[in-house]
């Protein structure tokens, strides 16, 4: 069975919260990766921008860290240039997944996805903000972390859980989760102000080539790419989805 889309009225007359649920339950599930529908003509006023970063940064952070920084981005030849950048890698993403190696499912859901990250890639130049989310230092060194792990539990006795486990990927885990949480706030407070934006990654296979361009130190980490416009209207609605509860078990895997 093939879900509906949420209703975000179905919050209405629940009282007792501290929020209007309704209305939250609408930005929630109506903040959509705009593409076609962004405003290439229309400025967006530097203090929006500042303001959804404000919120943005309330986001929860591992071990409060904060070690999270915002390039915008608003010079016409630099978007340019890094959507010239990103053109090359969209040309391999396209066809690559579309064979083997991929993951693409042939679906129509699947094509229109396809035709509106092409799209995005015409458009990009003009898009009038581009927000980078970068993270201080570098991913962790999965291997290293292991390995002084393996150092630590070799004094432990036999049979004691530490010689069964790895800390690498948790590790990984901390240092893209203390950053996520922020770049969809921010994708809210934007949404919350008329503003659309999606993620791209198309930028990262080229790192080193757009943080030279940018002045970007080689310790930071650059997380992805946020095209942001004014929306062309503003009925977004939540996406068709299967419901939570037919992926969602209790206590065990599978119940």
């Amino acid at each position: 069975m093939t879900g509906g889309p949420f209703n975000p009225a179905a919050g209405a007359g629940v009282t007792g919260g501290p929020f209007d649920l309704a209305e939250t339950d609408r930005l929630l599930t109506t903040t959509r990766a705009v593409r076609r529908r962004l405003d290439l003509d229309r400025p967006v006023p530097r203090h929006l921008v500042e303001e959804a970063l404000d919120i943005a940064v309330q986001a929860p952070t591992a071990n409060n860290h904060q070690n999270w920084r915002w390039l915008v981005i608003t010079e016409p030849d630099v978007k340019q240039r890094i959507s010239e950048i990103i053109a090359l890698s969209w040309q391999f993403h396209r066809d690559e997944s579309w064979t083997r190696s991929g993951r693409q499912r042939n679906t129509a859901q699947a094509r229109r996805n396809t035709e509106s990250a092409a799209a995005l890639q015409d458009i990009l130049p003009r898009v009038p903000v581009m927000i980078l989310p970068c993270v201080l230092g570098r991913p962790p060194d999965t291997a290293a972390i292991d390995a002084e792990w393996a150092r630590f539990r070799a004094g432990k006795p036999a049979g004691d859980p530490a010689h069964d486990v790895q800390l690498g990927p948790m590790r990984h885990s901390i240092y893209y989760g203390s950053i996520f949480p922020a770049i969809w706030s921010l994708q809210l407070a934007l949404r919350s102000r008329g503003l659309g934006s999606t993620i791209t990654c198309m930028h990262l296979p080229y790192e080193r080539q757009v943080g030279q361009l940018l002045g970007i130190p080689s310790g930071v980490t650059q997380i992805c790419l946020l095209p942001v416009a004014y929306t062309v209207g503003t009925d977004f609605r939540p996406a068709k989805r299967r419901p939570a509860k037919e992926r969602t078990f209790w206590e065990r895997w599978g119940a």
